[in-house]
């Protein structure tokens, strides 16, 4: 299902346009070497619960003892389950110890740049800031691309396309104002901040790239959920 967003240009006029993903490598398939029939994929079971190593060392404390009792035995087996095929699973949340959690208490954590925790607070649910008829400003920030991936991490991009002639027109003239400039466009979301495709999802920095050659064009939106900055005198 396509997919769209708005946006303006230097000259104050918006348009609707497509957004799609880069283009999808073709699936590949493995075979066997010998008949060259198909190579199927299975989960099986690795380990079950009173098994694993945590279970273990629970019951036997003393690393040595531990090690006398795998070599003796196999107590890390439940040999009437392990390498089993796995069949439809649901997905569980566990504590610490192993119980099930059947309610969860949901909060945004911070992390700075070393790993510390900052902030922990209740978590509040965030609206998209890209949206289809609220048209992303031109900020008029051009970065070249060496200061982009200096500073920033790029993650993903994103092609927006033309439904129609008028929009590409639209879209081509972007990308020779760009390709003119030799920079990237810095984008942001229309109140300002972060560029958030769905609700509570990931807030990107946004960085439009554009060519022309002959009458074609292409525009790439880079999106980055990560600046890179130094740490501070000390902490390196």
């Amino acid at each position: 299902m396509p997919r769209f967003l708005s946006l303006y240009d230097n000259r104050r006029r918006d348009a609707r346009v497509e957004v799609s993903g880069p283009a999808q490598p073709p699936r590949r398939s493995f075979v066997a070497a010998a008949d060259r029939r198909p190579i199927r994929s299975a989960r099986l079971i690795k380990v079950t619960e009173g098994h694993d190593l945590a279970a273990l060392q629970r019951q036997w404390p003393d690393p040595e003892a531990l090690a006398r009792a795998l070599v003796a035995g196999d107590p890390e087996l439940d040999i009437e389950k392990v390498g089993q095929r796995v069949g439809t699973t649901n997905q569980v949340w566990v504590s610490a110890d192993g119980k099930i959690l059947y309610a969860a208490h949901a909060l945004r954590v911070t992390d700075g740049p070393l790993g510390n925790e900052i902030s922990r607070e209740e978590f509040v649910d965030v609206e998209a800031t890209v949206q289809e008829d609220v048209a992303l400003p031109w900020t008029g920030r051009l970065l070249t691309a060496e200061e982009v991936v200096r500073r920033f991490a790029l993650v993903q991009k994103l092609q927006l396309r033309h439904i129609n002639g008028l929009t590409f027109d639209f879209l081509f003239e972007i990308a020779r104002t760009l390709q003119e400039s030799g920079k990237l466009l810095r984008v942001q979301a229309a109140k300002g901040g972060a560029l958030i495709f769905q609700r509570n999802g990931t807030g990107y920095y946004g960085f439009l790239e554009g060519r022309v050659e002959g009458e074609g064009f292409r525009l790439v939106l880079h999106l980055s959920n990560f600046e890179l900055k130094p740490l501070p005198r000390g902490e390196a």
